[in-house]
């Protein structure tokens, strides 16, 4: 894999747009790849921590060609482009920092297996979950699936209710569209999980790594990213 660090200039006009429109910076982003082939490619845009522009992080299969991207009026970028080669290595029980733009969603309604089985299509609708106890239960669930845990438990309230208390922050960032212009737009409901996780199977956390978590990937959701933990004594 491949882990790009991408610092946009905010004064430049498609920089604008695709910031604004996610389904926009998604074309912009793959034409550094292969059209036929790109391989899994994953993305998010935080802000630079010093500096404060807006920086775009990639992770891709493939090696990218970052020549590709525009250079209309203000350059795109205001840096070089930085890109390493990422081959981690991982243990278990290895604790990682991390953290994840996702969009956390349950599905209802549906066919059940055996009329799926029997060729009805009907496969649902997918629904944003907006509260924490909802979204910490989903990555909780996603963790369990994908060789990882999120370290901490669940907590009673003075009503008696499950409260979660990890070691994680849960920052709800409100509905993004994504659509493309001129056609039904998308929404998703954005959230930015970032903690400490442990790792509980190294072969289903790299695949998983890999794959993104959650749906809307091609949106800018779904890249986990990871950096040593702080050692404590």
């Amino acid at each position: 894999m491949f882990l790009s660090k991408l610092t946009l200039n905010p004064r430049d006009r498609q920089t604008r747009c695709d910031l604004a429109q996610p389904y926009e910076m998604h074309r912009t982003l793959w034409r550094a790849f292969p059209p036929r082939e790109p391989g899994r490619v994953l993305f998010r845009v935080d802000a630079d921590r010093f500096r404060g522009k807006p920086v775009v992080l990639v992770q891709s299969d493939g090696q990218p060609e970052w020549q590709s991207l525009p250079e209309s009026g203000a350059h795109y970028l205001t840096t070089s482009p930085e890109v390493k080669e990422f081959d981690p290595s991982l243990a278990t029980k290895e604790r990682l920092r991390f953290r994840l733009r996702a969009n956390p969603t349950k599905k209802v309604g549906g066919a059940s297996k055996k009329e799926r089985l029997a060729g009805k299509k009907d496969h649902g609708q997918r629904i944003a979950l907006l509260h924490e106890q909802e979204q910490m239960a989903w990555l909780l669930d996603k963790g369990e699936g994908g060789g990882f845990r999120i370290l901490g438990d669940w907590t009673l309230n003075g009503g008696g209710r499950k409260v979660p208390n990890f070691r994680v922050e849960v920052v709800p960032e409100g509905w993004v569209r994504c659509g493309k212009n001129g056609h039904t737009e998308g929404r998703f409901f954005a959230v930015r999980f970032d903690g400490l996780l442990e790792v509980t199977d190294p072969g289903k956390f790299l695949e998983t790594l890999r794959a993104g978590i959650g749906s809307a990937k091609g949106f800018g959701f779904g890249l986990l990213s990871l950096a040593p933990a702080a050692v404590t004594s």
